[in-house]
């Protein structure tokens, strides 16, 4: 019934304790991954629905569009993705809002290219994979997490079924869920050995970011609608919208 002592492990044991980075990026991989190459029609089925979007044949749009233009304010499909794939990863990752200003928030610019790229590098592996790891050591220099890269994953798959409906079935959407598995899988470990590397550094950025979006809501300085729920993420949705003169 004494102290409990330290266990000096051998330097093998020490070894076989440790992760590798590799490791770790599985551990942190979300749910949806997937490691089995996409198929020709799930490409063909992935690539055409970005197409119908990106050239304004989105058909479910246009019904939308007709049955609620009032909260549909946008005039093309793509317009309506970048609104609507903002306005959902606020609403459930809030804290992500300080980083989006007023250009990003409006026409979603950067998921466009993003998008966009990831469909033309399909064919080219290496390309591909280089392209994102330096897209994800840019994004290390804005203290974005590895896990927050599985949070954007989930809203474009929602975005993508809201703005295409019937067309997005479960062969697309299994093409989409390939296709991001092979950004994960170039992003996540960069992003985790920066994590590493710079623990302190980035505690501090992201700190920031929380008490930028606590401040706001503390103060309640809000545009909220009549019926909207007072939870923190509608909060934050709303702040971020308000703040870039958008309509929540």
């Amino acid at each position: 019934m004494g102290s409990v002592s330290s266990v000096n492990l051998p330097a093998e044991d020490k070894k076989s304790t440790s992760c590798s980075i590799q490791e770790m990026s599985s551990v942190l991989m979300p749910i949806y991954f997937v490691e089995d190459p996409i198929t020709e029609v799930e490409k063909d089925k992935a690539v055409k629905s970005w197409r119908m979007i990106a050239s304004g044949q989105a058909a479910e749009f246009y019904r939308l569009k007709k049955a609620d233009p009032v909260n549909t304010p946008c005039s093309t499909p793509m317009e309506f993705f970048g609104n609507r794939f903002i306005l959902r990863f606020l609403e459930v990752h809030p804290i992500a809002a300080p980083m989006f200003n007023k250009t990003s928030m409006r026409q979603g610019t950067l998921f466009f290219r993003m998008v966009a790229f990831t469909i033309a590098a399909l064919d080219d592996d290496a390309k591909f994979d280089s392209q994102f790891v330096t897209l994800a050591k840019s994004h290390n220099r804005m203290s974005i997490r590895a896990v927050e890269y599985g949070i954007f994953g989930e809203c474009l798959f929602w975005t993508l079924k809201l703005v295409l409906g019937p067309e997005y079935d479960a062969v697309t959407h299994m093409g989409w869920v390939k296709i991001f598995s092979r950004v994960l899988k170039a992003m996540i470990p960069v992003a985790i050995e920066y994590e590493l590397e710079n623990k302190e550094a980035l505690r501090t950025r992201v700190t920031c970011r929380y008490r930028a979006l606590s401040s706001v809501l503390d103060k309640q300085a809000l545009i909220r609608r009549p019926d909207a729920p007072t939870s923190v993420s509608e909060d934050a949705l709303s702040f971020a919208a308000h703040s870039l003169h958008l309509k929540a």
